[in-house]
Order: C-alpha cells, then structure tokens, then sequence
C-alpha cells in the first residue's frame, strides 16, 4: 500500500519537445533533477484532475486533451522514503515556450527529446518516457493505462 499519489504531466508542443521541470534544491526527493510537471493528489482529488491543477499551478498551461498512459508504484529508487503511487497522463499543446509560466522549480521549458537523455533526470523519467513513446506510437491500451513495467526488456523494479 502507498502513502501518497502523485500525478505527472507528459505534455509534448506542436515541434514534439517535452515539457519539463528543473527542480530547485528545496523538492523534496530530486532536488535539481528534472521531471514532468506534477505533484501530490490531494485527498478526494481524482488523478486526472490533480495532473491538470499540477500543471496549471506550476505552467500556466491547460491542457484538456490528457489522458492516461501509466499507474503503479513509483519506478526504481529515489530519495524519497514512502511509497508512491505514479499517475502519469500525455497530452499535446499548440502553446510555445512565451506561454509557459514559471510556477515552481529553477526552470519550466520545452525540451527537444533527443536532449533529454544528457540531463540529470529523475530515475523514473527514462522509463515512463519509454512507456510513453510505446504507447503513443504502438496505440498501447489507447485511452487506458500501460499495465506493468519493463524497461529494455527487463522487468523493473517498482518498490
């Protein structure tokens, strides 16, 4: 059982680039890495609606079109010592980087995702980016969630 979900925000623009957050050296758990917009949910709050006031709160963004593409526990380790549940949701914006405001973090920016592989990310961004690019372009469970894990072939690791 988990002690709190999170919901991220996979939201690519109309060039393909991924919007992601670099964290500030107060994020509890990845401190200066970076991810996808998102955050707690908040008790009664719905994943779905936690991803879209997550990103709003810390983008300025709305996105109407995300849908789920991933749940279960949070991938590999991290330093966070709780249990997480991950909600993670995909969507598209026609918004540039002059619409996005910064809410939260060192920096809030549309990311070419061949770059993304030489930052300093968060040990789960990786593999949900591979799920994603699986579900996006294979249709996997359209409109559902990927169910289990495995990245390069193998199983990983979600304690």
């Amino acid at each position: 059982m988990t002690d709190f979900g999170v919901a991220l925000a996979f939201v690519k623009d109309s060039r393909g680039f991924l919007l992601m957050q670099h964290r500030d050296e107060h994020a509890p758990g990845g401190a200066n890495k970076w991810g996808m917009p998102g955050g707690q949910i908040d008790a009664g709050e719905s994943p779905l609606d936690a991803a879209h006031r997550e990103l709003f709160e810390e983008t300025g963004l709305v996105v109407p079109n995300l849908r789920p593409f991933w749940s279960g526990p949070r991938p590999g380790g991290q330093d966070i010592p709780k249990p997480v549940m991950l909600h993670a949701f995909y969507g598209t914006t026609t918004a540039t980087q002059d619409d996005v405001v910064l809410g939260e973090g060192q920096a809030m920016v549309f990311v070419d995702p061949r770059d993304i592989p030489e930052l300093d990310t968060l040990v789960w961004v990786p593999v949900l980016l591979e799920v994603l690019e699986h579900h996006v372009e294979a249709d996997i469970a359209p409109g559902g969630v990927v169910e289990g894990l495995r990245h390069r072939g193998e199983d990983v690791e979600t304690q």
